[in-house]
């Protein structure tokens, strides 16, 4: 080996180390953060625990059996695909109507966009506490303005569909903003070919504007789905996942058995399913990107 190749050889691995030392923070944070706690969460499943997550005993597969032979479980795990379904639909459906509607700049568009924006500003909590004061029963201003007494936090039959369409409300704002960025990224140029050609706003908006917004598109579904099956603050605040366990989902149920009633390991055991949930709907997803997405 020359001169010239031992040194640069030499270099090449003085740069390797460096790179690797720069990285040793960083790797560090991830495993006390990221890594550890999910292999510690692995773990728990299989043992006893006291109510602040100490190791008692080894149990096997106990803690497995219990939670899916669990009748407030299985509806949880129910009500989480419900609600992430009624959230992602009128998540969805609410954004793209915003969207199309603001998709063509206009006199003081940026005026009513602001506007849709708002609820994006106030944070769940704040923002549930406010709906609570529209829907109580009693007094409540959605039933002052309706001239009616309906229990729509109380009610087993609505509290789904109310506590999706405030979780909506909340998210609706980010996804427009996403969605309007995607329509109008489209060439006004093609658009006029297209009206040129005598196409109308229905095969203009399938044919032209929705496959060429199909990243944005894929973005939003991807984002909306993971936040609506780890869905919690809305519905703690507004029903505590009740009544009768009616809005309890994955994440509600994970929150009650460690905090409420002190069984660390089948929260650990939850924890994995709904992990196993959503990693399972995000392949799912990125099949359905190869086929569908078109990027520029």
């Amino acid at each position: 080996m020359n001169k010239n190749n031992l040194v640069s050889s030499k270099k090449k691995k003085h740069d390797i180390g460096l790179g690797l030392l720069f990285l040793v923070p960083s790797f560090l944070l991830f495993t006390m953060f990221s890594y550890y706690p999910i292999v510690k969460t692995v773990f728990t499943t299989f043992q006893v625990t006291d109510s602040m997550g100490n190791f008692i005993r080894w149990n096997g597969l106990d803690n497995w059996k219990h939670s899916f032979e669990d009748p407030n479980i299985r509806m949880a795990i129910s009500n989480t695909f419900e609600y992430a379904g009624l959230v992602l639909l009128f998540t969805f459906g609410g954004a793209m109507l915003l969207a199309v509607i603001c998709a063509k700049k206009s006199k003081g568009s940026k005026i009513y966009q602001m506007l849709y924006m708002l609820p994006m500003v106030i944070a769940a909590a704040p923002a549930s506490a406010v709906w609570i004061f529209i829907l109580r029963e009693p007094g409540g201003l959605l039933n002052s303005l309706l001239g009616t007494n309906v229990a729509w936090l109380q009610d087993t039959s609505l509290t789904m569909l109310v506590v999706a369409l405030v979780s909506a409300w909340s998210h609706i704002p980010g996804n427009f903003i996403v969605l309007l960025a995607g329509f109008r990224n489209v060439s006004d140029d093609l658009l006029e070919a297209a009206t040129i050609d005598g196409a109308g706003w229905w095969t203009k908006m399938f044919k032209i504007l929705i496959p060429m917004a199909s990243p944005q598109i894929f973005y939003v579904l991807f984002v909306s789905i993971i936040a609506a099956l780890k869905g919690f603050g809305t519905i703690q605040v507004l029903t505590g996942g009740g009544p009768a366990n009616s809005t309890t989902t994955l994440m509600v149920s994970i929150y009650q058995q460690v905090s409420k009633f002190g069984q660390v390991q089948t929260g650990c055991c939850l924890a994995i399913v709904l992990f196993a949930i959503i990693f399972t709907v995000t392949r799912i997803q990125f099949l359905f990107e190869k086929k569908f997405v078109f990027y520029q």
